[in-house]
């Protein structure tokens, strides 16, 4: 009998997780840091895709400087690209002063504004060009048109799990910024890693110390992380008690404004992931994900961290698929094999994106070499790419020496 109740209680737990856990999509933040201006016919494509998936919220993209961040100077035009006429996602848009969210509320279709207020100094001087005080201030402000128009606001605290400034930092420290805000009457705020220093032990004790201090806050969690820690950073603030997670399609994104290598935000599939063990339903239609995910490479690419991601999740189906979109952009002939020049590139394009020390002229050709299967060989085929790359991102993931 004690079995069978706790049984029942462990599935209304988990009905109650289905039921409140929000999934926010990220485009804005996986594209505003890229070098090449996207489409604004490609965003709203990707986007409307999105749209059909059933995230709770798209964070679409930002009305803001747009010499700051130019990627984002077509957010206007592409929301009135956007098909809402039968999505259940809400949209949101990021703004850094009262001209932008006097823009931004003119938009019906809009229903949350987002602002970057951080814990350091350094980076609120560097995301929004002022300091802390004046960020209070116009958090304010910022309040006050949301109110009046009918919106809500998002406050994002950054740098909730860790200072690279060297500035003072402590979980106080952010307890005291998220007070300041709750007395506002601002009900989301999301704490936010946004360079990826925080460890799961770190986040899963801010979280729930603010989850529970605030029960009446909506707490969201806005993750950046390397694809092999993003499972624990995720399990850490849902078991913490945080409702509203952001994510970006691959792991996609970072902050032009932080450190100097952009940190991706949590994939994801990573997110869904976890959901899936703990038997939480997102309600996604997976079928519209996967269409996602196609036009998402279309039009970016294919990651190595999104390689790693699928290797750490163990789907050898999406692994393989995206490795032979890797190959595919390798093989400029077209032949189906990689010469040994097209074979270097790819090794080259890996390590950059890695920011590891690219390996000397003898070690790639000594990997040449012991990868194919007849050392007379005229290239490299997909299968011995594919296998390579496996057992290079098993390594990795293990840490075992080459």
């Amino acid at each position: 009998m004690l079995r069978r109740a706790t049984l029942r209680a462990s599935l209304g737990q988990q009905r109650r997780l289905a039921s409140s856990i929000q999934l926010v999509e990220c485009p804005r933040d996986a594209m505003q840091g890229l070098p090449n201006f996207i489409a604004t016919e490609d965003k709203i494509r990707y986007i409307n895709k999105l749209l059909e998936v059933g995230f709770h919220t798209i964070d679409f993209g930002s009305f803001v400087s747009a010499p700051a961040v130019p990627q984002m100077r077509d957010t206007a035009d592409v929301l009135k690209g956007l098909d809402l006429k039968n999505t259940k996602s809400e949209l949101l848009v990021i703004v850094c002063n009262e001209k932008g969210a006097l823009d931004a509320v003119q938009h019906d279709e809009i229903k949350y504004l987002g602002f970057p207020l951080s814990i350091s100094e350094e980076f609120q001087k560097r995301n929004t060009r002022r300091d802390i005080a004046s960020a209070f201030e116009l958090l304010k402000r910022l309040n006050e048109i949301s109110t009046a128009h009918g919106k809500q606001l998002v406050v994002y605290i950054s740098m909730a799990f860790g200072n690279p400034y060297n500035e003072p930092y402590s979980p106080e420290i952010v307890a005291d910024f998220v007070q300041k805000v709750a007395d506002m009457n601002i009900g989301i705020i999301s704490l936010a890693d946004t360079v990826g220093c925080g460890t799961s032990e770190d986040i899963k004790t801010v979280v729930s110390t603010v989850v529970q201090k605030h029960p009446g806050i909506s707490i969201g969690a806005h993750l950046h992380s390397g694809s092999a820690s993003a499972t624990e950073k995720i399990a850490s603030v849902i078991s913490a008690g945080c409702r509203r997670i952001d994510g970006a399609i691959g792991g996609m994104g970072g902050c032009p404004f932080a450190k100097s290598a952009l940190i991706g935000n949590v994939p994801t599939e990573s997110i869904i992931a976890q959901c899936q063990m703990d038997h939480i339903d997102l309600g996604l239609d997976m079928h519209k994900f996967v269409e996602a995910q196609a036009i998402k490479h279309e039009l970016f690419g294919v990651a190595v961290s999104e390689m790693i991601l699928q290797c750490y999740l163990g789907d050898n189906v999406a692994f393989e698929s995206l490795c032979r979109t890797h190959f595919e952009d390798a093989d400029h002939n077209a032949d189906g094999l990689l010469t040994r020049d097209e074979f270097e590139s790819s090794v080259k394009r890996v390590v950059d994106e890695l920011g590891e020390n690219e390996p000397s002229p003898e070690r790639i050709d000594q990997i040449w070499k012991m990868s194919l299967r007849d050392s007379g060989a005229k290239g490299m085929d997909f299968e011995e790419y594919c296998n390579l790359a496996r057992e290079k991102i098993l390594k990795r993931m293990s840490s075992e020496p080459e």
